[in-house]
């Protein structure tokens, strides 16, 4: 009797535990959707509140005079636009269109940001750039109606985010208009990021640039481009494998490969262009010293006719050495920062058996240097007490926007650490500053 009462507690005792477990699982999967929801609402409504904001914001920056005032204010045109991107990621983006929002946000918050750090009281709003607050002021309240349109429909119909998620699966006609609602938000909006942010000519010099446009020359044959890659690299191939780039690549280009040689190099299909080139074999000791190395890299470069470079950074690994080279404008003394190349040198015997020429290429062109306004001196002037320069250049870089700015280079020590600080040559402003 007392096993058989004992057996009757112990599943008492399970049963007990199953269903506190049960609901202790339930409790934390309700918890877990009550976080979620309420993410999902504050995420929206805190969105729709911010682009009400966004909306007074450009408006405000139309009524300025401009200079001084005028900064701040889009300087929180850019926050604001930083803000409700981030409201959006918070958002189930899985089933709301929300891409063009993203995008055109974007390009609203460079816009802002790229007029807020000029010196505006010498340099004021063009025509065109209030035009374009002008075109960004009327999109802004469009889209302002259409958010607090869904936010009101949400409301009426007492619908959760999560409702939303799970009759959005089912397909249940019920969500279709609030999905409908942001479908339509982001095709206007895609339509109004190619009305007010058309290329610039400089953007578009960009592109360019990245998709290799600019190079001169035909395209390529794959014979000529085995001819190419065998006379570059100094390497005879017995089976080579000769292969365009496939559709959607960022730009065209061609492949010469051969796998037992551990061989592969990559042109541009428009006039063949050395872009990339890789050489896998074991070295197996060092006889040269890395100024040698770097000899035997710069007899290769001027073998290619590559002559405008010199060598910035060299670094030794085990058997092997590796160097970057810059354009360097020998009459005018100006380093181009951005169009470099890379070469990986055997120690064994000198072989090249890396290169890496895309930025160079992705560059190459006539550069137009402006006359400094600052001396050395006067850049100088302009770092903080503690920082000890040692070393001094002029160099041409490019800053956030994609333009060539003209900087004095300077290369020192601060509490212990090496910098590298570049300070603009026609402005003094502080363009950068690198950890060494």
């Amino acid at each position: 009797m007392k096993k058989k009462k004992m057996i009757l507690i112990i599943l008492f005792l399970c049963a007990f535990i199953a269903t506190a477990a049960a609901a202790y699982q339930k409790g934390q999967v309700q918890a877990l959707e009550t976080h979620m929801e309420n993410q999902y609402q504050r995420a929206f409504h805190e969105m729709t509140f911010q682009m009400d904001l966004l909306h007074d914001e450009i408006g405000s920056t139309l009524a300025m005079n401009g200079g001084r005032t005028l900064t701040p204010a889009l300087t929180e045109v850019w926050r604001l636009t930083s803000m409700i991107h981030s409201d959006i990621g918070q958002l189930p983006l899985g089933i709301l269109p929300f891409s063009e929002m993203e995008k055109f946000l974007m390009k609203i918050g460079e816009f802002s940001y790229r007029t807020s750090v000029r010196d505006l009281s010498s340099e004021p709003l063009t025509g065109e750039e209030y035009d374009k607050l002008k075109q960004l002021y009327s999109q802004s309240a469009d889209i302002q109606t259409e958010l607090r349109n869904i936010q009101e429909r949400i409301l009426n119909e007492e619908l959760s985010w999560l409702d939303l998620e799970e009759l959005m699966a089912t397909g249940d006609a019920k969500a279709q208009p609030v999905v409908d609602g942001f479908a339509k938000v982001d095709g206007n909006v895609k339509g109004y990021a190619s009305e007010t942010f058309a290329p610039t000519e400089q953007e578009t010099a960009s592109m360019r640039r990245k998709q290799l446009q600019h190079l001169s020359g035909n395209e390529i044959t794959e014979q000529e481009a085995l001819k190419i890659a065998e006379s570059f690299s100094e390497t005879a191939l017995d089976q080579p494998e000769v292969t365009k780039s496939k559709k959607g690549s960022p730009y065209p280009f061609i492949t010469v490969r051969e796998q037992d040689e551990n061989f592969s190099m990559d042109l541009s299909l428009k006039g063949g262009y050395p872009l990339y080139l890789i050489k896998d074999r074991e070295i197996k000791n060092t006889s040269l010293s890395l100024n040698e190395a770097s000899a035997e890299a710069e007899a290769f470069l001027k073998k290619n006719k590559l002559t405008d470079l010199k060598l910035d950074q060299a670094q030794q690994t085990d058997h092997s050495a590796s160097f970057t080279f810059v354009k360097y404008l020998e009459d005018e003394n100006v380093w181009v920062l951005d169009d470099s190349v890379y070469l990986k040198v055997a120690l064994d015997n000198g072989e090249v058996l890396g290169f890496t020429g895309f930025d160079y290429w992705a560059g190459y062109g006539d550069i137009e240097i402006p006359e400094p306004s600052l001396s050395e001196t006067e850049a100088l002037s302009l770092l903080h007490s503690d920082f000890k320069n040692g070393e001094t250049r002029m160099t041409l870089i490019r800053n956030e926007f994609d333009e060539h700015v003209l900087c004095f280079e300077f290369t020192g020590v601060s509490n212990d650490e090496t910098y590298r600080i570049y300070i603009n040559a026609e402005t003094g402003q502080e363009e950068k500053v690198e950890k060494l």
